[in-house]
């Protein structure tokens, strides 16, 4: 008896070890370099680093270096990163779920009460604008009109842009929209203020926008036109936008131009498909008049 208690104490010792090395991964020994992936990041500068990621949010990016240590990196510096991992675990690193959106003050023509960037520089069009970020509540975009310079009868367009947040989800917009125009040897020129709020985040939004302004030859526009524009994300890269005009002093009913589409985000850019649509554009293209519009992280 007593020798069988003995074999019956060894081998539940050995079915518990047994057991204990499939279970346990702290068994299977592995180099911990092997479990991080090496990167090579490339600054805007021209700047090389290469390490071990780390960790990465929508501001900044941690590495290791072998030779310094940490580096902490403002991802708005970043021009790209390689995975130098030969296993191929590895995936873009700049591609996260916190895919920060660069072109928050814009929807497909009108502005929201958010700013760009303070330091940035962007490239967009409708009209074809270069924008500066001066500031975290001011930004100034000056740019012309392509089509028209081929005409021959330049615009040139000025746009700058104040915001002021109340509360989280609360946020104040004024700016003006001027232009000068010249063709045929002469000159005309417009310019409108707007003024509005905007409620939400710029992942999602609804901002109400009043247009009071004057045109060069005619003077003050007699009455103001509205606008309600909003943008909803639905995925890391995709949103949803609307944005429709009303001209309250045609034909003293009023107008309507309507535009709805799809927005499509990356790193450096965003990348607009919208249609135009009211009631007489209606009578010719049901789903409405096709545009495209992007804005470019320089």
């Amino acid at each position: 008896m007593k020798k069988l208690f003995i074999v019956v104490i060894v081998l539940t010792c050995f079915l518990s070890s047994s057991y204990s090395q499939i279970t346990d991964p702290k068994i299977e020994k592995v180099k911990p370099e092997d479990l991080r992936v090496k990167v090579i990041v490339y600054l805007k500068s021209g700047e090389v680093y290469k390490g071990y990621f780390i960790a990465q949010n929508k501001d900044f990016l941690e590495i290791e270096n072998e030779t310094v240590g940490k580096i902490t990196i403002a991802t708005n510096q970043i021009k790209s990163i390689e995975s130098d991992d030969s296993k191929g675990k590895a995936k873009m690193i700049l591609e996260l779920d916190e895919l920060k959106p660069i072109n928050s003050a814009k929807y497909f023509f009108g502005s929201a009460g958010f700013n760009f960037e303070k330091g940035g520089d962007y490239l967009s069009n409708n009209v074809m604008t270069y924008h500066r970020g001066i500031s975290e509540n001011f930004s100034i975009g000056v740019g012309t009109s392509l089509f028209t310079l081929v005409l021959g009868a330049p615009i040139f367009y000025v746009n700058p842009h104040y915001t002021y947040s109340f509360q989280e989800n609360i946020h104040f917009k004024a700016g003006m929209d001027a232009f000068i125009g010249f063709g045929e040897g002469e000159a005309a020129a417009a310019g409108f203020l707007n003024t509005g709020l905007t409620l939400g985040n710029p992942d999602i939004n609804i901002t109400g926008t009043i247009y009071y302004g004057a045109v060069s030859d005619v003077g003050f526009v007699d009455q103001p036109a509205f606008s309600v524009a909003g943008l909803a994300r639905i995925s890391k890269k995709l949103s949803l936008i609307s944005e429709n005009l009303i001209f309250s002093d045609i034909d003293s009913e009023g107008y309507f131009i309507g535009s709805y589409g799809i927005r499509y985000m990356t790193i450096n850019g965003s990348y607009d498909l919208f249609f135009i649509n009211n009631r007489d554009i209606a009578e010719v293209f049901v789903v409405g008049f096709p545009g495209i519009g992007f804005t470019l992280k320089l």
